[in-house]
């Protein structure tokens, strides 16, 4: 340990416990919440599939070069990511990056043995998504609200088959895993009946969640709707809305996603957790970064990304509420992307945890709301970066331009041979 880091920690224990805040604890706290590493960063969502040249309904703008072109390589470049991020490390997958040739309604929790096996060694958990789009059963961009029963029918088997290797998947590494569904079905201009798409939508996710859980099962998987605005292509009508999907989950005994990139801009998405999590089996949080549309830029420093923390922390919704980052950028190295999202999350979460709670719910109980208002300010101030810097320095993880340097290498020497 160097001695300067650990001088300056202890000094800022000192001035933490003049606000109530027990600074070893918070880090004992903070090596205990899982966030999930969003795969299909890695390569801008193309997975691994063999089905042609298929439009996506996802837009990802730029064409950096080097991304990972099979397992091996995605693997190889997370790993990489995680040298840098003192989080404790999930890793979330999308369907199509099974490494075995099936098609999508025939996929088992062995099409994915290799990411298995990766994450029990490493000691990583894994998440899930069924990727209801780029494939050649898609309806002019529609899936679960697809007028031709046919193509329905495919969808409902896709998401059934993602709710048995999710439950695979969480038994074999012991912790939850969180399984996405998130569905890109809408219009670019009004329809006449959009009652009738949400009813066909209602229709397909009551089969796909049929049977429910057993007891067992629902220690190990949960399943998760997630609502949207609007997309490319889907700027006038999205039929998983967040009003539909906020009903259906509370009425249908499943979780609810929250993507922050998904919400109106300038919306204080934290504000919704309260507000909807006591009426839902289970919540996940997409962090991501919206700029005017879901343009999933990667997460920074910021207020919204502060807020949602300080409210998980304030909450007491760490462990009850899942984590994972959602964005994807191919204008820039996708390492350092996920480099810079693992770390902006790991601050945010560290400095909730530093946050004084108690002595701000105290004032608050009291009446004191000047002592409440000047509290918030001044912890602004603490030294934060003392902690920061000692726990990376106990993690043996690198700080500063060091971490340039080396991806700097790491893509000059791996990724641009590939």
């Amino acid at each position: 340990m160097n001695d300067e880091i650990l001088k300056k920690y202890n000094e800022a224990k000192v001035v933490y416990q003049k606000y109530g805040v027990d600074v070893d604890k918070a880090l004992e706290v903070f090596n205990t919440i899982p966030v999930s590493l969003q795969c299909w960063a890695g390569d801008d969502i193309k997975g691994f599939e063999d089905v042609g040249n298929i439009h996506s309904e996802n837009v990802v703008t730029g064409n950096y070069p080097s991304y990972a072109k099979n397992g091996p390589q995605l693997r190889e470049d997370i790993e990489k990511a995680f040298e840098f991020s003192p989080l404790k490390h999930k890793v979330a997958l999308h369907s199509i990056y099974a490494e075995h040739h099936h098609d999508r309604n025939k996929l088992t929790a062995e099409d994915f043995r290799e990411r298995i096996d990766w994450a029990k060694e490493k000691g990583y958990g894994l998440d899930f998504n069924t990727t209801f789009f780029a494939h050649p059963m898609m309806d002019d961009g529609n899936s679960a609200t697809s007028l031709n029963d046919r193509i329905r029918d495919y969808w409902v088997e896709c998401g059934r088959g993602s709710r048995a290797i999710s439950v695979e998947i969480g038994r074999e590494l012991g912790q939850k895993c969180y399984n996405n569904f998130w569905f890109p079905d809408g219009s670019k201009d009004t329809p006449v009946n959009k009652k009738l798409y949400r009813n066909l939508l209602k229709e397909s996710l009551d089969k796909m969640f049929t049977p429910s859980y057993t007891e067992d099962e629902s220690k190990f998987a949960c399943d998760c709707v997630e609502g949207k605005i609007f997309g490319i292509s889907t700027e006038a009508f999205v039929a998983g809305s967040h009003y539909f999907y906020l009903g259906y989950a509370a009425t249908h005994n499943c979780g609810l996603t929250l993507d922050m990139g998904h919400f109106n801009v300038g919306e204080d998405v934290s504000d919704i957790i309260s507000g909807a999590r006591p009426f839902v089996k289970d919540m996940m949080l997409h962090v991501s970064r919206g700029i005017h549309w879901d343009s999933d830029h990667v997460v920074i420093e910021n207020e919204a990304l502060n807020n949602m923390m300080l409210e998980l922390k304030r909450g007491n919704y760490y462990g009850d509420v899942g984590i994972g980052l959602d964005y994807f950028d191919a204008s820039i190295n996708r390492v350092y992307g996920w480099v810079i999202g693992l770390r902006a999350t790991a601050k945010a979460i560290l400095n909730s945890l530093l946050d004084p709670t108690d002595l701000l719910n105290n004032a608050e109980l009291e009446g004191n709301k000047s002592l409440r208002l000047f509290v918030n300010e001044e912890k602004n101030n603490l030294p934060f970066n003392d902690v920061w810097n000692y726990l990376l320095e106990k993690k043996n993880i690198k700080s500063g331009l060091n971490i340039a340097k080396e991806l700097d290498e790491y893509e000059k020497n791996v990724q641009m041979k590939r």
